[in-house]
């Protein structure tokens, strides 16, 4: 809702289109100052050498505006990208955050009021030099705590319920 990477272009290149709220940049108007890049908390926008521009994600708005997925949203082998609105209460993306509480934000801290969720993964144990698992988990509680903030925890026990009770032979919206 906020991005801190407009305010922060000196050339005015970057705008968030009214009708969908994707962030673009104008590479005609960038001259490839970086300041976008160092005010993105998210650390999505990139400097191009060869061109000598800034460039992100367009989350293929040409292909949403004719009503087709995002070419991640397609491709995604795991078939876990989904592309909706929030507010949209019959969506995948209004269930996953508001109703089941399992996709959040990054770093929702820095105020910039994103519109873009993840569900965080369960981690795998670690594994000794035997190569047997430790029961300790691979991603750190901390480190997904320091990207999702402290409802990562709800999130993750959430989700480890919905798949055991699928595991004993249960269903689940979620899962």
């Amino acid at each position: 809702t906020r991005p801190a990477c407009l305010e922060a272009c000196p050339r005015t290149a970057i705008e968030k289109r009214k009708e969908d709220g994707v962030v673009v940049i104008d590479e005609d108007r960038c001259r490839g100052y970086q300041f976008c890049a160092e005010a993105c908390p998210y650390k999505k926008i990139y400097y191009n050498a060869v061109t000598g521009k800034s460039q992100k994600c367009i989350f293929c708005f040409p292909r949403m505006e004719k009503g087709v997925a995002t070419a991640c949203s397609r491709q995604c082998p795991g078939r876990v990208r989904f592309l909706g609105f929030a507010d949209d209460r019959e969506g995948p993306i209004y269930k996953l955050v508001n109703d089941w509480e399992v996709a959040l934000p990054l770093h929702a801290e820095y105020e910039t009021q994103p519109n873009v969720f993840y569900v965080p993964p369960l981690s795998p144990d670690l594994i000794d030099e035997d190569d047997n698992p430790t029961g300790k988990p691979r991603i750190p509680a901390e480190y997904l705590e320091s990207l999702f903030g402290p409802a990562v925890h709800k999130a993750l026990e959430t989700i480890k319920n919905e798949r055991a009770k699928v595991a004993a032979g249960g269903n689940s919206e979620l899962i």
